[in-house]
C-alpha cells in the first residue's frame, strides 16, 4: 500500500483547460490509461457518497460513452440516486446503488469519478478495491494534504486536473483523446449536467471559457438547458421550503459577520421529510449576505455523522481547513464529515475558520504555520 499523501508515488496525469494545449496522447500516463480502457471488457463506475450532479452526470456520460464503445459497464454507488437526478436514468437501470445491482466477482477496470479520497466511497472501497484489476480515479480536486493514513493500492492511478471546472470538462478532454466512440445525446446530457451543476450554473470562479464551449456543443447535441435546470432545481416540496424558512430564521454569524452558518439537526430534517440531498442548496442562500466571506452548513446525517459544507466567495481559501479535519475539496468549496456531536463540530470548524479569516485580515494571506 502506497501513501496517498505522496503523489510522487502515485501516477498523476495533469491536464490543461485549453483544448489546443492538451497533448495527453503523448504522455506515458495517458497511454497507460487509454490501454486500460481499450483492453477492459468489464468496467465498473462509481462516484462518492451523497452523490451530486457532477459525479452523477459524469457517471452517466462515461457509462453511455463506454457502452457505445462496446464495453460491459455497470454503475455502483455508495448511496441511491437522488430523486431530482432520476431524469438521467429514467428506467432506473443505470445509476444504481446498494441492493440494486449484482456485481461481477472481478472486473478489469474500476473508474471512480469526482473524488481522490477512498474514504468517500464508504464500505465500497474495502469491498471492491481488490476485486478490480485496475483502478483509475478521475478527479479535479486539489491533492489531499495531511492525511498520512490515507492510501492508494499499487494498482490505482490518479488522473486529476484541478483546473477543470468539473468532471464533465475533464471527461470531454478524455473522450476527445480516446476517440473510442461519438458523443450522442445521452453522453451530452451527462456532460452538461456535470458542468452546469459543479459551476453553480456557470457562476463559480472556476468556470472556464471551455465550460461554456462544451455546454454549447452539448446543446447542439439536443440537450435542453431549461428542462435540466427545472428537473434539478425546481424539485422542492413545500415542507422543504418551510424547513429552509426555519433554518434562515436561525442563521448564526462570527468574525464580525465574515462567517455565517446554518445548523440542521437530524430531528428537524426528518420532521420536514427532507433527505440530505433535498437540503444541498440551502447553503447558497447564505452567499446572499453582504458581509459574509465564508458560509457553512452543518447537517446531522442518518449515520450520526455531521457533514459540513463550506463555501467561500472567492477570497478566503477554505479547503485547507477541511483537509485538516479529514475532508477536502476545492479552494473555495470544500467539505468534511465528523463523528462528533453537532455542537462540538460547529465549535471546532467555526473557530478554525475565524482564525483563518483573522489571519487573512492581518497579513493579507494565511501563514502556512497557522
Amino acid at each position: 500500500m502506497q501513501p496517498l499523501l505522496f503523489l510522487s508515488e502515485c501516477e498523476v496525469i495533469g491536464l490543461s483547460t485549453k483544448i489546443e494545449s492538451v497533448e495527453l496522447s503523448k504522455t506515458k500516463e495517458f497511454q497507460k490509461f487509454k490501454g486500460f480502457l481499450e483492453q477492459a471488457k468489464r468496467v465498473l463506475i462509481t462516484t462518492h457518497a451523497l452523490p451530486d450532479g457532477d459525479g452523477l452526470g459524469a457517471e452517466a456520460a462515461l457509462f453511455h460513452y463506454l457502452k457505445r464503445a462496446r464495453k460491459a459497464c455497470r454503475v455502483y454507488n455508495p448511496d441511491l440516486l437522488p430523486k431530482r437526478y432520476r431524469f438521467l436514468d429514467p428506467k432506473n437501470n443505470i445509476l444504481l446503488g446498494p441492493g440494486e445491482v449484482e456485481l461481477w466477482d472481478t472486473f478489469d477496470l474500476w473508474v471512480i469519478v469526482d473524488t481522490n479520497d477512498p474514504r468517500r466511497l464508504g464500505k465500497l472501497w474495502g469491498e471492491l478495491n481488490l476485486r478490480a484489476k485496475k483502478i483509475v480515479f478521475l478527479d479535479h480536486h486539489p491533492v489531499i494534504q495531511g492525511a498520512t493514513d490515507l492510501t492508494y493500492p499499487p494498482h490505482a492511478t490518479l488522473v486529476s486536473d484541478p483546473a477543470s471546472s468539473s468532471i464533465g470538462e475533464l471527461l470531454y478532454h478524455l473522450f476527445s483523446e480516446l476517440n473510442l466512440a461519438k458523443i450522442n445525446k445521452e453522453v451530452a446530457m451527462g456532460l452538461y449536467v456535470s458542468i452546469m451543476t459543479d459551476t453553480n450554473s456557470f457562476r463559480y470562479a472556476r468556470t472556464t471559457p471551455l465550460s461554456h464551449k462544451i455546454s454549447a456543443e452539448m446543446i447542439e447535441q439536443g440537450v435542453n438547458p431549461e428542462e435540466i435546470y427545472q428537473a434539478i432545481y425546481s424539485s422542492k416540496e413545500l415542507s422543504h421550503l418551510q424547513l429552509l424558512g426555519t433554518m434562515l430564521q436561525n442563521v448564526k454569524i462570527g468574525a464580525g459577520g465574515k462567517v455565517a452558518w446554518l445548523e440542521m439537526p437530524l430531528e428537524l430534517r426528518k420532521k420536514h421529510g427532507a433527505s440530505s440531498d433535498d437540503t444541498q442548496s440551502f447553503l447558497n442562500q447564505l452567499l446572499l449576505l453582504k458581509d459574509a466571506e465564508v458560509v457553512c452548513l452543518f447537517r446531522e446525517e442518518d449515520d450520526n455523522q455531521v457533514r459540513v459544507s463550506i463555501k467561500s466567495k472567492g477570497t478566503i481559501i477554505v479547503n485547507r481547513v477541511a483537509m485538516e479535519l479529514g475532508g477536502g475539496g476545492h479552494e473555495f468549496a470544500a467539505g468534511l464529515a465528523l463523528s462528533a456531536p453537532l455542537e462540538k463540530t460547529v465549535d471546532a470548524v467555526i473557530k478554525r475558520l475565524e482564525a483563518v479569516i483573522h489571519a487573512y485580515e492581518k497579513f493579507g494571506k494565511v501563514p502556512k504555520n497557522l
